[in-house]
Formats: structure tokens, sequence, C-alpha cells
């Protein structure tokens, strides 16, 4: 029998639209491979392969929520410069850096660049938060390692931990974190088609506004995405996961758009986790 998700409605600037009930797991289960929970993360991945996780029992996870408002102003005050000196941040054809297209503006940071310390240059806007930043990062990055861990627990993987060696601590990735200014316009009719899969391992999306519409395949049909509760994070399997858990877990089709009319600053906070650069690479020749 095909898997399901239910949707609602809401209304939003006037406008009624339907949106995806998800399953919410809990991190701190997670980490203790509560069967109950790992049973939950396992059917929301497999379908619709995006769910929320709520951080509020986990003490690392709950320190990042504290810190999150202050990431918020951090975005904030990085995407009010001048043009000109967010360019002084552009790196051609890499990941991070900052990068700018008709609907948003990035700035992005890698993990590993944050490991070693020196993420951020001197005298930088967001100097002042850079401790604050490598916390964060570093706390994602776990995040993202309990779920691959709770994943090998129930997942029949060759080896048994093909998750955890494709995203090995001591080899280079991109995995990072991603700072987004995305405005919502004026006339919804106007917002670009954008809809995509994630390239890499596991999305993890914090968020307060409407913005992300994912395809219910199973449905036959589009719905929204909530922001997430207070204590909890939007997660997305990603292309990567997909192809290592060999097709079980789904990399879901999504958009970011907006609901209804209506132009609003937007910002979202984003962990991508992404396997070893070596696994990348042996993909691509292939």
């Amino acid at each position: 029998m095909a898997q399901g998700t239910t949707t609602s409605t809401a209304v939003i600037g006037g406008k009624e639209i339907e949106v995806a009930v998800l399953e919410t797991v809990d991190l701190a289960c997670l980490a203790t491979r509560e069967p109950t929970e790992v049973k939950k993360l396992l059917g929301a991945a497999q379908y619709p392969g995006i769910f929320f996780l709520d951080l509020q029992n986990d003490a690392s996870a709950k320190q990042a929520l504290a810190d999150l408002p202050s990431i918020y102003e951090s975005s904030e005050k990085y995407f009010d410069q001048p043009h000109d000196q967010k360019m002084r941040d552009y790196r051609k054809d890499q990941e991070p850096g900052y990068k700018q297209s008709n609907c948003d503006e990035t700035f992005e940071i890698t993990y590993d660049e944050t490991s070693k310390g020196t993420p951020i240059p001197p005298n930088h806007i967001l100097t002042e938060n850079a401790a604050l930043l490598k916390q964060f990062t570093q706390t994602c990055h776990t995040i993202c390692h309990t779920m691959l861990a709770a994943f090998s627990s129930v997942l029949a993987l060759s080896p048994p931990d093909l998750l955890q060696s494709s995203h090995s601590p001591t080899a280079p990735s991109d995995s990072g974190l991603k700072l987004i200014s995305e405005p919502s316009l004026a006339r919804l009719a106007d917002v670009g088609e954008n809809k995509h899969t994630d390239r890499g391992t596991f999305t993890l999306l914090f968020h307060d506004c409407w913005g992300l519409h994912i395809e219910l395949p199973n449905e036959g049909k589009w719905a929204f995405t909530a922001p997430p509760a207070q204590g909890c994070v939007l997660v997305n399997v990603a292309d990567s996961l997909e192809r290592l858990s060999g097709g079980q877990l789904r990399s879901p089709i999504h958009r970011v758009t907006q609901p209804a009319d209506g132009a609003a600053g937007r910002h979202f906070i984003s962990y991508f986790l992404r396997p070893d650069n070596a696994l990348k690479e042996a993909w691509a020749r292939e």
C-alpha cells in the first residue's frame, strides 16, 4: 500500500492553502536509539522525505535554539551591507562564500573552516559573532550525524557503516552553514519557478515564515510546510542520502515560494550536511 501524507488547510494573506501534516521526531530519543522514535524517523524519511525534528530535549541542541535569535540578527546585518562589501566574500565555483541570484542572496561558511577556527576574516561584519556561528555550525553537524547513526541502525546497508564512512570527521567536505535572504514579492505571480531537490545528505532549515512548498506525488499535489513549531527545525532528505540508502529514503522535490501576495523580508538559516569530497568526486567519474 502506498504511503501517504495528510494535509490540512490554512488561510495566509487571505488565501486558503494546503499544508502538509508532517511527522515530528525527537532528537534526544534518536540519540538513545529509542525504537519508536527511530521508526518514526525512518517512515518520515521514506515518505514524504521531510519532517520536523524536536531539539528541545537535547542539551547542545537546546543551546543552539537559544542562540538562534542572534544568528538571525547576524544574518540581517550581513545582508543589509552594501553590495560591494558582500562581493568581497564571493568565491568563484565554490559552495561557500557570498552568492546572489535573481531571487535570493546567500552567505555560506563550511564546517571544515569553522573546525579550523578561521571561517571569518578579521574586521568582517560577522566577526563579533564568529564564536557563536562556529558553535551553531558544530551543533548542526552533530545533529545530522545523530540522524545518520539512527538510520544505520535500521537500514540494511553494505557495509553497515556506509553512512558514517561517507561522512568521515577527518575527510574534507562541503558541509556548511548558509545564511539566506529571500524576500517575498508584492505579487505571487512574479515568483519564478525553482523546483529542485537538494544535492547533499540532509538539509536543516530554521525559519519562521511561510515559503517551502513540497511535492506529494502519492497524493498528486503540492502542499506548503508550516514554519517549525518553537524548538523544532525542518529536515529534508537530500540526493546523496537517497543514493546511499539505495533508494530506501526519498529526496523530495520542493520549491521556495510564498502562499500569497505581499512583499516582506525573509531570512532562512540552513545547514547542509554533504558527503566527503572524495565520494562526490568518485560519483562524478561514473
